[in-house]
């Protein structure tokens, strides 16, 4: 493994030493209210003490199901101060999903807010709860008798993470702290982050983007948080031009909401303060980045990885300020990268395989999972990402699909990702998701959702021709559906697949 440098930090000390040189300047702006550094730290002390008095021992969890403040810092951090193991859950998980990670979990304590208690105590009444921006803090006693953590760890677990759980139930990371700083401060020193940025955190603060890459990055480097806890685009707008944001990261959804918003203004708003912008966790839009370019002054940048290791790839703003085309940028210092065939040999440059990866970042397993574990990490200490991806001669990594989405027609393998990059160029079509979708003859057959440019014509016949002059016949879309805009995940804010597939017709194309 590379050199370990920048992985044995301890984010709390680091963080108090940032404090303690710049105490009064802002860490947190939430709805218009600014938390200092010294208000920052001494909120997570008197949290931790409450904690601690509340009975919390070294290695208890504490579950944390709210939405994105300045409160939801102080909270988490608080919990690591206290010697817990912080739970993350997306606020926005369904009934049966937040009873399931709740009772999976078996924290000693559970952290809400006041928007999500009512549903945390309808999910699971018998578990002792407190409110986290109430006009006190103060946690009763903490359950006793939970069941202990993994004891054969190769670091102790310091956070459990839940997935947003949308093609089964919720799965749950574990991470060390090594993992937590190492992440915070990879991304802090390559997207060159220092105490004049200011930094939107629309992603939820449950995710590790939000979380660890972005929330505690920022502070990491003494820069300025700015807390939205939704990613509408008169948000972003009014926090970049009144808070004068530096840093925006999103999903690629956001990116193309957000341009939507703009094109349709009749006024253009200020955005001179933005130095960077980087999405993940989607496939890159390059057209509707493009319009962001050229509406903001400043290019969407990429990063890719998994949480359960992070961080892999991203771009160095500075080493290289333009990003390239489709990929989503290089691997970053102390991480490795393998892609190999499904044999587990490493291609050839330039071929497509599957990601491994591993590094200081790596999860330490899946919470209450071993079977699952063991399918995704290699005896010799790699994570199986199931991303396919390819590295060009620069060393740039384009992301071509995850293998779970592979459409197979007919024997051949169809990226939804490829078939995506060319509708979005296409001159008619804004946005687009390919699914697949049962098919008698073929096994699978592929097709896609459209966004329609404003005052283009829906022609499936034509966009299908014009595909057809990029891509291999089996690769064009079978059937086309007109949408007016894709359905989201109401937790991450990524485009929903299961939702598009419930949109196709069995057969022909549609408007809807």
């Amino acid at each position: 493994m590379p050199g370990d440098a920048g992985t044995r930090g301890d984010y709390l000390v680091e963080l108090r030493q940032v404090a303690a040189a710049q105490p009064t300047a802002t860490a947190v702006i939430d709805e218009g209210r600014h938390t200092t550094y010294r208000e920052f730290i001494e909120q997570i002390d008197l949290r931790a003490d409450r904690l601690s008095a509340a009975g919390l021992r070294h290695g208890d969890r504490v579950a944390l199901v709210a939405e994105n403040s300045w409160k939801f810092l102080v909270s988490a951090l608080a919990v690591w101060a206290a010697g817990g193991v912080l739970a993350t859950i997306y606020p926005s998980t369904g009934r049966e999903d937040l009873r399931y990670t709740l009772h999976n979990a078996d924290p000693a304590l559970v952290l809400v807010d006041r928007g999500t208690s009512g549903a945390v105590r309808a999910a699971a009444a018998e578990l002792p709860a407190a409110v986290i921006d109430g006009p006190d803090f103060a946690p009763p006693a903490v359950r006793t008798g939970t069941m202990p953590n993994p004891p054969d760890l190769r670091e102790p677990v310091s956070l459990i993470c839940y997935s947003s759980g949308t093609t089964s139930r919720p799965k749950a990371i574990m991470l060390s702290q090594t993992a937590l700083y190492n992440g915070a401060r990879t991304y802090a020193d390559v997207w060159r982050l220092t105490a004049a940025d200011r930094t939107i955190v629309c992603l939820p603060m449950a995710w590790l983007y939000g979380l660890d890459s972005t929330s505690m990055a920022t502070l990491l480097a003494g820069g300025t948080v700015i807390a939205l806890r939704r990613a509408r685009p008169d948000l972003l707008v009014e926090a970049i031009e009144s808070d004068r944001a530096t840093f925006l990261p999103g999903v690629t959804t956001i990116f193309t909401k957000l341009v939507d918003h703009l094109e349709r203004s009749s006024v253009r708003p200020d955005l001179s303060s933005l130095r960077l912008a980087v999405s993940g966790g989607e496939p890159r839009n390059e057209a509707a980045f493009q319009r962001f370019a050229e509406l903001a002054g400043r290019p969407v940048h990429d990063t890719f990885c998994a949480s359960e290791c992070f961080p892999l790839i991203t771009y160095d703003p500075v080493a290289d300020p333009y990003p390239v085309p489709g990929s989503a940028g290089r691997l970053v210092p102390r991480s490795e990268l393998r892609i190999v065939d499904p044999d587990g040999k490493d291609v050839p440059a330039g071929e497509v395989g599957e990601a491994f990866s591993r590094g200081p970042g790596l999860m330490l397993g899946y919470w209450r999972d071993e079977e699952e574990s063991a399918k995704v990490l290699t005896p010799d200490g790699w994570y199986r990402t199931r991303d396919l991806v390819r590295m060009d001669e620069d060393g740039f990594v384009h992301v071509v699909g995850r293998l779970s989405d592979m459409i197979i027609r007919g024997g051949s393998n169809v990226s939804p990702a490829e078939v995506e990059r060319a509708l979005r160029e296409h001159p008619d079509v804004r946005d687009a998701t390919v699914v697949g979708l049962p098919d008698p003859i073929y096994g699978q057959a592929v097709a896609a959702a459209v966004v329609v440019e404003d005052g283009a014509t829906f022609d499936p016949d034509r966009i299908r021709l014009d595909l057809g002059e990029s891509l291999a016949a089996y690769k064009v879309p079978t059937r086309l559906v007109r949408v007016d805009r894709l359905p989201n995940n109401a937790t991450t804010g990524k485009v929903d697949r299961r939702a598009v597939a419930a949109l196709m017709p069995e057969e022909g194309n549609v408007t809807r």
